[in-house]
C-alpha cells in the first residue's frame, strides 16, 4: 500500500501526476491520501503530524512525504525505514520525529537518476518512482545508498505548540497525550478542561482531550476552538505545573 502526505493541496495537477507515476510501475497498487494540507512550508509541524499518522498506517506501507520548500537545492532525497514502513522524502526533517520514536530505522540516501528533472517538483519525478520501485519490492540496493544517521533537524519529542487546524476550528498541537500525562494546559489565558469527548462540556464550551491519534487537541463542543482564541499555526501551548 502506497499513501501520499504532502503540503500540495488538494487542488492542482500535483497529486494526480504523482499517482500517475506510481501506477505506471505499479499497476495495481492501492493509493491512499493521507493527507493534503500539511500547512504550507512547515517541515517542523510536517514532522510531527507524520509522526502520529504513521502509527496507524498498514506494516510494509511506503509513504511519500513532501514537504519540500528547498526543493530544487542541493538537499539530498532520504528514504528511512522505521517500524517496518518505509518513508520517501528530502532530508529536511520530515522524519525525525519517526525516527527518535521508532525502535529501529535504517537511512538511505537515494541515488536516482532522471532525465528532464523538474527543479520543482522532486515528488513526482523522484519521490514518487523510488516509492514505487519499493511497493514493487525492487533490489533497493540499485537506487538506495546505505547512510549514517543524517543531520537531525528536530530534536524534541514533544512540541507544545498547535501543528494542525481542522475544518471545524480544531488545534491540534504536537504535544503526545502520554507525554502530558495528568497534566492540564492552557491557551492564552484560559485554562483548559480535561475531557473524554465533546459532549462532556456545555455546548460552546472549550475542552481539550487526547484526539485519534494520541497528541493533544483543543476544541470547542460544537464551535470553533480557532474563533475562539484567534488561534494559527504555531501559537503555543503553555503545560500547567
Amino acid at each position: 500500500m502506497l499513501y501520499f502526505f504532502t503540503d500540495f493541496g488538494s487542488q492542482g495537477p500535483y497529486i494526480g501526476q504523482m499517482k500517475s507515476k506510481v501506477l505506471e510501475r505499479a499497476h495495481s497498487c492501492q493509493v491512499v491520501d493521507l493527507m493534503h494540507d500539511v500547512p504550507a512550508y512547515n517541515v517542523q509541524a510536517g514532522a510531527y503530524l507524520l509522526a502520529a499518522l504513521s502509527n496507524h498506517l498498514a506494516p510494509d506501507g511506503v509513504v511519500v512525504s513532501v514537504v519540500d520548500p528547498k526543493v530544487g537545492s542541493d538537499r539530498k532525497g532520504l528514504v528511512l525505514r522505521a517500524n517496518y514502513r518505509w518513508f520517501v522524502g528530502p532530508d529536511n526533517g520530515l522524519f525525525d520525529i519517526i525516527a527518535q520514536q521508532a525502535g529501529s530505522c535504517h537511512w538511505y540516501e537515494i541515488n536516482y537518476d532522471v532525465e528532464n528533472l523538474s527543479r520543482s517538483f522532486h515528488g513526482r519525478d523522484v519521490f514518487a518512482p523510488i516509492a514505487s520501485k519499493l511497493v514493487m519490492d525492487e533490489p533497493h540496493e540499485e537506487y538506495l545508498t546505505l547512510i549514517d544517521r543524517p543531520k537531525q533537524y528536530f530534536d524534541k519529542s514533544d512540541l507544545n505548540e498547535i501543528i494542525y487546524i481542522d475544518q471545524f476550528g480544531s488545534l491540534m498541537t504536537g504535544l503526545r497525550a502520554e507525554s502530558l500525562g495528568g497534566g492540564t494546559i492552557s491557551i492564552g489565558k484560559q485554562k483548559l478542561p480535561r475531557v473524554n469527548t465533546f459532549s462532556d462540556v456545555a455546548e460552546g464550551q472549550p475542552l481539550f482531550y487526547e484526539n485519534s491519534q494520541g497528541l493533544i487537541e483543543i476544541a470547542v463542543n460544537c464551535g470553533s476552538a480557532q474563533e475562539m482564541f484567534s488561534a494559527k499555526i504555531g501559537d503555543e501551548i503553555r503545560i500547567n505545573t
